[in-house]
């Protein structure tokens, strides 16, 4: 009987570890980030989910190079609002104003500061991923630049003159 439990056991522990193979990860400043989103079954939204999904909400989020963490507000208008967390930028009242859209799979932002830059964007089951469409000196095409990990309805840091 003694014998029996202890193959039993064993037999447990195998079927058990037989699932438990660790997941391959890919670097998330890799030009493959975006392949591994997509053997996830993500799509990136089209113009109509970015426009249900971003509109008249702010995005507390992160970048992917450890830069700091980010907010930003999307009116349901096109007006955005980007403000660098208080590790990135001491004047965390400082924002910036600038316009987002979205067109065929990819939603684009516009700030006088910055240059135009379009990503295209994921939305897993807790993230928001924002993928470079297009090499530069700090991403590959394919490789995350920033991610969202809390979305809430609304203007809810009170940015001034935004209007719906």
């Amino acid at each position: 009987m003694r014998y029996m439990s202890t193959i039993l056991v064993v037999l447990c522990l195998g079927l058990a570890l037989a699932g438990c193979e660790p997941e391959e990860i890919t670097d998330e400043s890799s030009a493959k980030f975006e392949e591994d989103l997509k053997k996830k079954g993500l799509k990136p939204l089209d113009e109509a989910q970015a426009t249900v999904l971003f509109g008249d909400k702010t995005l507390y989020g992160r970048y992917a190079l450890g830069e700091g963490g980010w907010i930003e507000y999307y009116s349901s208008g096109g007006v955005s609002v980007f403000q660098p967390d208080a590790e990135q930028d001491p004047k965390r009242r400082l924002v910036y104003f600038g316009t987002w859209w979205a067109e065929a799979d990819q939603t684009c932002f516009s700030y006088p500061e910055r240059k135009l830059d379009c990503y295209r964007v994921y939305h897993g089951a807790d993230t928001i991923y924002f993928i470079r469409t297009e090499d530069t000196s700090d991403y590959p095409a394919g490789s995350l630049v920033v991610a969202a990990e809390e979305i809430r309805a609304g203007n809810t840091e009170k940015y001034p003159f935004v209007a719906n």
